[in-house]
């Protein structure tokens, strides 16, 4: 898995950072070799990486270190490596590729014992199956509902893929916003909102740059190629990553159905009913959503705190907008209209209304930020024996990130005139990861000693070379056998007790 994560990486981008090549292995996972030296033999494919002459003709891997101590040669000939020829890459098996692929891909359907997989290719024809069939699951990266059958036991009879429909692909940029097709994977909508990004004037482009920041932590590369926004919106978790932020601002959401055709409804808290449930009809299915850009006086950033940064979910998340008075760089800038919404403080995401009225006519200063905190408290309360537990945790998390907020938009102020104390900027100060730095230190050996000496010698363990080609079995690899035996720790009723027979 993760030679092939790398080979993607290479063969999209041939010369990828080092920063980017981490990325792409977010989703992998290592149980023998450790990440070190995976790392270290695939930072030869990055630009970063010295290929020789960096320093008076010699490599940087040469040189002495600030201890003074010699960095010793590579543990490998690199002058034995087979050389590169891009025109030995595999190509897409033309017996696979459809010779009508720039028509529309017809209709498919797939029957199993148990379930029944169909796969329209126009709006119409997915309105209709749902209409047949209402209680269908809809399927694209399967990494939600993957899950509730692997491990959950769960059974959906029927499930509908609308990879095909070309309204739910759809991403379209206006004057205004930006309208996405529930079926568009996130790694394209991250694309999409990049491109954006660079060619659009800042003031509008707040809300992309708050959702690309919340893409970055979104699971692994290998989930945000196939996961798509409107599964995101209609599994309907209170610990969604992206609801927060598409309620806060304030997003439209396209349904439709066969009999009742498309409606817009704003995509508001109140659009759910309770822990994973929307006020949909069950014959609707999500279209698109459409994001509006952020005016010049208006502030939009995203928050999520996890147990750790990479590739987990969230404890507490929220998304927060702020629409200023004019007078863009002055003290007394009044709120016009806000949004807080949070994730992880109910069973489903809510919004701190109480707070959001009491901001309103207020001016953006610090007796504003009290009064909101005390108010913060009061609008979202957590019960003692709230699922998920750290109660006082979580509610201490919903203020530090409206400070965060409140100082990022002074700070965003200060750039046109506002003033924000030094002490202070540490606040919208945001973590990075930086790439990783690592060393292995051996002792050098004279070139006559016999190979069969491994004194001074690195010694790989026995099974190293079965790791490092995939050809070492584990347990867990191993087929069952007819009349296998397993074993299982238990734990005693009684302690230190003494046992006096065993049944099998």
């Amino acid at each position: 898995g993760i030679v092939m994560s790398m080979y993607t990486l290479l063969r999209n981008n041939p010369q990828p950072t080092q920063a980017e090549m981490e990325n792409a292995f977010e989703g992998n996972l290592c149980r023998c070799t450790g990440y070190r030296p995976i790392i270290e033999g695939f930072k030869t494919f990055t630009k970063e990486f010295c290929c020789g002459g960096s320093k008076d003709g010699q490599c940087c891997m040469t040189f002495k270190d600030k201890d003074g101590v010699e960095v010793s040669s590579a543990l490998h000939d690199s002058s034995k490596f087979m050389p590169y020829d891009p025109s030995q890459e595999p190509i897409f098996p033309p017996e696979l590729m459809s010779k009508d692929w720039q028509k529309p891909w017809p209709s498919l359907v797939v029957k199993g014992k148990r379930v029944t997989w169909y796969q329209p290719s126009s709006l119409d024809e997915l309105l209709s199956l749902k209409e047949k069939f209402p209680s269908a699951k809809i399927v694209v990266g399967n990494s939600e509902i993957g899950i509730e059958v692997k491990f959950k036991n769960q059974l959906y009879p029927v499930l509908i893929s609308p990879v095909q429909v070309t309204e739910l692909q759809k991403i379209e940029s206006n004057d205004t916003g930006l309208t996405v097709g529930a079926a568009v994977s996130l790694t394209d909508l991250e694309h999409s909102m990049k491109n954006l990004v660079q060619t659009l004037p800042e003031y509008k482009t707040r809300v992309l740059v708050a959702i690309l920041d919340m893409l970055r932590w979104f699971a692994g590369q290998q989930i945000r190629n196939v996961a798509a926004i409107g599964g995101n919106i209609m599994t309907a978790s209170p610990i969604s990553d992206l609801n927060p932020l598409l309620i806060a601002a304030q997003s439209t959401l396209t349904f439709a159905s066969k009999r009742g055709g498309q409606r817009a409804v704003a995509f508001t808290t109140s659009l759910f009913t309770g822990y994973r449930r929307l006020a949909v009809e069950e014959d609707e299915v999500l279209v698109s959503v459409t994001i509006p850009y952020t005016r010049e006086n208006e502030f939009f950033h995203g928050f999520k705190q996890a147990r750790r940064r990479d590739d987990d979910i969230s404890i507490v998340n929220a998304g927060m907008r702020v629409l200023l008075s004019d007078g863009v760089g002055s003290d007394n800038q009044k709120v016009l209209d806000c949004s807080l919404v949070f994730g992880g403080m109910a069973a489903r995401t809510v919004s701190a209304t109480a707070t959001e009225e009491l901001l309103v006519g207020k001016e953006w200063n610090e007796d504003t930020l009290q009064q909101a905190d005390v108010s913060l408290l009061e609008s979202l309360p957590l019960d003692p024996s709230a699922p998920g537990g750290m109660i006082e945790y979580r509610k201490a998390l919903t203020l530090s990130f409206f400070f965060k907020f409140y100082m990022m938009v002074k700070q965003n102020l200060a750039n046109v005139g506002s003033e924000v104390e030094l002490s202070d900027t540490s606040a919208t100060t945001r973590t990075e990861r930086t790439p990783a730095k690592s060393s292995q230190i051996f002792q050098e050996v004279p070139e006559n000693q016999p190979l069969h000496d491994v004194v001074g010698r690195p010694v790989p363990h026995l099974s190293a070379d079965r790791h490092a080609t995939g050809e070492a079995v584990y347990v867990d690899d191993m087929p069952g056998q007819t009349g296998q035996l397993y074993a299982g720790f238990v734990g005693s009723a009684h302690a230190h007790a003494k046992i006096r027979y065993t049944c099998l």
